[in-house]
């Protein structure tokens, strides 16, 4: 069934582009409106935010509600005025409603990153509750074609206070009695202000107390990722492979108890790509546009373009490798710096690209390969935006021995280009890549499990012999580009995940109606 869904989150592309969230925002919502359902979203109106077209027109926003009084709960009976602005959609866009608020959003240099964070994203979470609270006066009072949402869909911890407030709080919790208020979690890292994961076992938050009052110093103790995961009806993350190993002591970031005990509830769906804007037959950044049935010709003038790009031999015949990402432990470039030397002393005819900034000691490293290995090693120690849409149309294999990887979103992106990734199996990379099978010719990449140069090193090993047989090298190829997963497969998941919990919170209700229970 058609849907109406309230997104609810700190960041939203265009407006805002902060990290990947905002991403999800945008491309999730337009997927869903095009099957049918009506995605609006709820996020602050900042300073920074964007709110001009591409070629310099403002956007017109039309005034929701002003003079929106925010109650504070503290013991002044204090309220903060907000205002919410309503920006119309265009084409399959979502709805977008700002929350503005001078003080707390407006008047800030960035998004995030402010010892009031907390205050800022209970306030976003209060704010949005106020507005339904409106939205639902003016139904109650008879008035026509008044949105309310099915579902109400929160993002990290940003707004994870917004689930507690919606189950908890005796405001809102009769108001949203029969709607289904889930959340998803991009990282589970991230839980608040600060880093809950060390805290020693007397300081740490149970989710037990009260949630504290917007300004109270107290909020910033209370752990809004691990409150939203115990009072949402449905809980996912960004993959199944994820889903289970968050339930594991290495992955569940100090949440493990919290965790177990919901995990009946939480599911992993896979985010998508956009097939538009990462499409190698329209993309002018490369040197050579193609298509899974002309890719053969036109990889070989990528591979050389990078080549030159990167000061490297322009050798179409050897097997061109890359890193694309952050310098960190977590990427595992630790691994392709020990294994690097070993192959590329036995194997001429093998090249390694490095795009990224990160960590000193790994800069110092790949500069040390480089040295060593000048006609078979390019470097460009920096992030760029531009670059890695070469490498993937030019480069041959795509590594990727990531410690931990919920998403695995650059997987994703080199195959669409068709460069095949080696990837070590965890989190969304063991979704996302099948082992190609020689004999069957079924498969979109490479795999090794155990954390070690030496098991990455033996993968090469099998992609290079495989890469030595065009025949069977041009089939996986093929199948790396036709193998992307789409946004419009993410939201046909997520669609039968709301229809699911719909479902599941009127047999709650009828449930507690039963037992003479409160919602």
């Amino acid at each position: 069934m058609d849907k109406k869904i309230l997104f609810v989150s700190a960041e939203v592309a265009p407006y805002v582009t902060v990290g990947g969230l905002s991403q999800v925002m945008y491309y999730l919502s337009r997927a869903l409106n095009k099957r049918g359902d009506d995605v609006r979203i709820f996020t602050p109106k900042y300073g920074v935010t964007k709110l001009k077209t591409s070629s310099g027109r403002p956007y017109k926003l039309k005034r929701e509600f002003m003079g929106l009084a925010v109650p504070v709960n503290g013991p002044r009976s204090e309220k903060l005025i907000c205002n919410v602005l309503k920006l119309a959609p265009r084409g399959n866009d979502a709805t977008i409603y700002f929350l503005e608020n001078r003080e707390y959003y407006e008047l800030r240099a960035n998004v995030f990153g402010y010892k009031d964070d907390h205050t800022r994203f209970a306030l976003l979470a209060k704010g949005c509750l106020e507005w339904l609270r409106t939205q639902r006066e003016k139904i109650k009072s008879g008035k026509k074609d008044i949105w309310w949402p099915d579902v109400i869909h929160c993002h990290d911890w940003h707004t994870a206070y917004l689930v507690e407030m919606a189950r908890k709080d005796r405001r809102y919790r009769t108001l949203l009695k029969d709607v289904p208020v889930v959340l998803t979690v991009h990282n589970f890292k991230y839980q608040g202000v600060k880093d809950f994961r060390y805290l020693r076992e007397e300081e740490k938050d149970d989710g037990s107390s009260p949630l504290e009052p917007l300004k109270s110093d107290k909020l910033r103790d209370q752990n809004a990722l691990l409150r939203g995961l115990l009072c949402a009806d449905a809980i996912t993350t960004v993959s199944p492979t994820h889903a289970l190993e968050v339930l594991t002591p290495e992955y569940s970031e100090g949440l493990l108890d919290v965790l177990t005990r919901v995990r009946g509830k939480l599911s992993g769906i896979l985010n998508g790509l956009d097939l538009d804007e990462f499409d190698p037959a329209a993309d002018p950044i490369i040197k050579k546009q193609y298509t899974s049935a002309s890719f053969e010709s036109a990889r070989v003038i990528n591979k050389k373009d990078l080549q030159r790009e990167f000061g490297l031999p322009q050798d179409p015949e050897a097997a061109v490798m890359a890193f694309v990402g952050r310098l960190t432990s977590q990427k595992g470039i630790e691994l392709i710096i020990d294994a690097m030397p070993h192959l590329l002393e036995e194997r001429e005819d093998v090249q390694l690209i490095v795009l990224g900034g990160g960590d000193e000691r790994f800069r110092k490293g790949l500069d040390e390969l480089r040295s060593r290995f000048p006609d078979n090693v390019g470097l460009f120690l920096h992030a760029d935006f531009k670059l890695p849409r070469k490498i993937f149309a030019g480069a041959d294999i795509i590594l990727m021995p990531s410690m931990f990887e919920p998403g695995g979103i650059v997987a994703l992106e080199s195959l669409r280009f068709g460069a095949i990734p080696i990837v070590r199996r965890t989190g969304g990379l063991s979704d996302i890549i099948e082992d190609f099978n020689p004999v069957t010719l079924e498969g979109n990449g490479f795999s090794f499990q155990e954390k070690s140069p030496w098991s990455l090193y033996g993968v090469i090993i099998e992609s290079l012999t495989l890469h030595s047989q065009p025949q069977v090298w041009r089939r996986l190829v093929r199948n790396a580009i036709r193998s992307v997963v789409t946004w419009d497969d993410a939201a046909a998941e997520y669609d039968d995940w709301y229809d699911r919990t719909i479902r599941e919170r009127v047999r709650v209700l009828k449930q507690k109606k039963r037992g003479g229970l409160v919602p």
